[in-house]
């Protein structure tokens, strides 16, 4: 082995960077005393060098120190700064972590160690480019998705078997992935003691596993892709071929990241321009409190990133202009929706604010169902949260759900309250299809996927937190159903236009881009009684030429309601294209008889197209 020398770094960046044989390790210190670097055998973890790192290779409170002649691939290492011994927060890689829920890792105190990223990756990919407005989202978790669909046991749970699902999503129309943490989080949650050892001194003890973070949120080394997601060897680059697949496949990747308490806004900032630099990421949805989200929209490495954000202040979203990269994620337009189809005083005077909102510089998203709360079917199949497998007495997860069961808590073999359920679905998926935001799905709803009433499956690593594909007839409909929606939104780019709806004809076409309708045409009539709503995009505003009109019916009525069909421009008709009862998505290629008015079921939503009779 080439005899070790070690010089001052080059402070270029924080973490380590390896280049054959030389590693450099750039690093904060607190205080005056002495830092070092600890590295460990990979294998038995047994240490085999401390490097001290002398103040003469410092700036300021950065120490940075190049040690040249190690088999680096063989080893990993610790930070010990401020007089304690701790894994780098930068680390690219993490060692001890490799295998899910090994709870032989107790006999270690679950301790971890930072490993080496080595080489450099190869791209072959064709990175697509997808503006907010053609955006079609699927929120899913890696290990949740991969579990229960068939896959080889080799593909379960893992990135492989994300690759293998791309086509299956490509098909159904989704643009972009989002998942949930895919960076080197601990799963295992447990407790510690403190005790003394032979030689007197306090030390920490560990515990038994008491639960699994499923999830992946709270404190993590952000830097590194999870061992056990993207293998125990080179993790970094089979992460990047994931995200090269996801790319050649025509979708973009979104990561989620879910900051803790009291995490350093520098190591944030630097952690979303790393993912974008080293892994081509496309975007993040950040998650938790005091996010610096002035510096990171300020950044200039992020200025096309997509950022999902909850909190956005109102003047930065005024600020922008140009392509849009910043998305308002949130529970908004959700609730509203629930409120109407569960009958649980909702009004369409305010829905139809949230059907309609955009933004000049950014945009919304738009969902009828996230991982925190009920799945979209659930919400339809029970009235209470069943929460009891948690652990937490049915006290954690929203009380807030909106939700009704059909007259069943739970699973049921009535057919009538199945039926319902599903038009239920159905409604929501044409709510959020419709509206002028970017829509999104929650992982397994466009297969009616169940959690069994529990809302917060945060630590459900089983059959709850996992998505369960099914071979029966319903969700093989629903799942073909959500397939020609999205494909209706994609071909009426009326529904998906990335300017604000005037509500006049400012282009004077003859109609206004968009309007509201009810018994009468060109009435909406206001008021919180008002469970139904016409809207007529008029298609001279979109964005392809010779479109068609659509309108939309929404009807949360439990009864029949008639709405009122606005005439079209010369040689067009109306013709009914869908509507969420049906099972099948099964245009009529006649117009409707009545030109005049429409009949919509209680309960569900029709969608007519105006065209000039004869085309199909």
């Amino acid at each position: 082995m080439k005899k070790e020398k070690i010089s001052n770094g080059h402070f270029t960046r924080f973490g380590v960077t390896v280049s054959g044989d030389t590693a450099e390790f750039t690093f904060e210190a607190k205080t005056d005393a002495v830092p070092g670097v600890l590295l460990f055998d990979r294998h038995s973890k047994k240490q085999v060098a401390k490097i001290p790192v002398p103040q003469e290779y410092s700036l300021g409170r950065v120490y940075s120190v190049r040690i040249e002649g190690r088999p680096w691939e063989k080893l990993c290492y610790l930070l010990e700064r401020d007089g304690q011994i701790g894994i780098d927060p930068y680390a690219p890689v993490v060692v001890g972590r490799e295998i899910w829920m090994d709870e032989s890792r107790s006999e270690e105190n679950y301790q971890v160690y930072g490993g080496f990223s080595q080489g450099n990756y190869e791209w072959k990919e064709t990175r697509p480019h997808i503006a907010a407005e053609d955006m079609v989202l699927y929120k899913l978790h890696l290990r949740g998705i991969t579990m229960q669909n068939g896959l080889a046991a080799g593909k379960r749970g893992n990135y492989k078997g994300i690759i293998q699902k791309l086509d299956s999503w490509k098909e159904l129309g989704v643009t972009t992935l989002e998942f949930l943490p895919v960076y080197d989080f601990e799963e295992i949650k447990y407790q510690f003691h403190y005790m003394m050892d032979e030689n007197r001194e306090t030390v920490m003890v560990a515990e038994d596993p008491i639960g699994t973070n499923f999830w992946g949120y709270g404190a993590a080394a952000y830097f590194a892709p999870k061992a056990s997601y993207f293998g125990a060897v080179q993790p970094d680059v089979h992460m990047k071929e994931m995200v090269e697949a996801i790319h050649n496949a025509g979708m973009e990747i979104v990561m989620e990241l879910s900051c803790a308490a009291g995490m350093d806004r520098d190591l944030l900032v630097d952690c979303l321009v790393y993912w974008v630099r080293e892994y081509h990421i496309d975007g993040f949805h950040l998650l938790g409190m005091d996010i610096p989200i002035r510096r990171i929209v300020g950044n200039a490495f992020l200025g096309r990133t997509k950022i999902f954000y909850d909190q956005f202040p109102n003047e930065l979203l005024a600020q922008q202009s140009g392509e849009k990269h910043l998305f308002v994620t949130n529970d908004d337009f959700m609730y509203p929706l629930r409120r109407l189809q569960n009958h649980l005083d909702g009004n369409v005077a305010e829905f139809s604010n949230y059907l309609r909102r955009q933004g000049n510089g950014f945009t919304f998203v738009n969902y009828a169902a996230s991982n925190t709360g009920f799945t979209l079917w659930d919400a339809y199949s029970y009235g209470e949260k069943h929460n009891e497998g948690n652990g937490e007495d049915n006290c954690d997860g929203s009380n807030y759900n909106c939700s009704h069961n059909f007259g069943c808590e739970g699973q049921t073999a009535n057919r009538i309250i199945n039926r319902n359920r599903m038009t239920a679905v159905r409604t929501a998926f044409c709510a959020v299809m419709t509206a002028q935001g970017v829509p999104m799905i929650l992982a397994g709803d466009e297969i009616a996927n169940t959690q069994s009433g529990n809302n917060n499956p945060y630590c459900q690593d089983n059959e709850i937190g996992w998505v369960t594909f099914s071979r029966r007839k319903l969700p093989r409909q629903l799942r073909e159903y959500i397939k020609h929606l999205i494909a209706f939104r994609k071909s009426h780019t009326i529904l998906s236009s990335p300017l604000p709806m005037r509500m006049n004809d400012y282009r004077h076409t003859g109609m206004p881009d968009l309007s509201y309708h009810g018994r009468q045409p060109w009435i909406m009539g206001i008021g919180e009684e008002k469970k139904a709503l016409g809207i007529l995009y008029n298609a001279a505003y979109a964005r392809n030429e010779d479109e068609e009109d659509v309108m939309v019916c929404l009807n949360f009525y439990y009864g029949e309601e008639t709405f009122a069909l606005p005439k079209l421009r010369e040689g067009r008709k109306w013709y009914l294209e869908t509507n969420s009862a049906w099972e099948e998505w099964k245009p009529e290629k006649k117009p409707l008889k009545d030109q005049g008015y429409c009949a919509v079921p209680g309960g569900t939503i029709t969608i007519l197209v105006g065209k000039e009779a004869g085309k199909e």
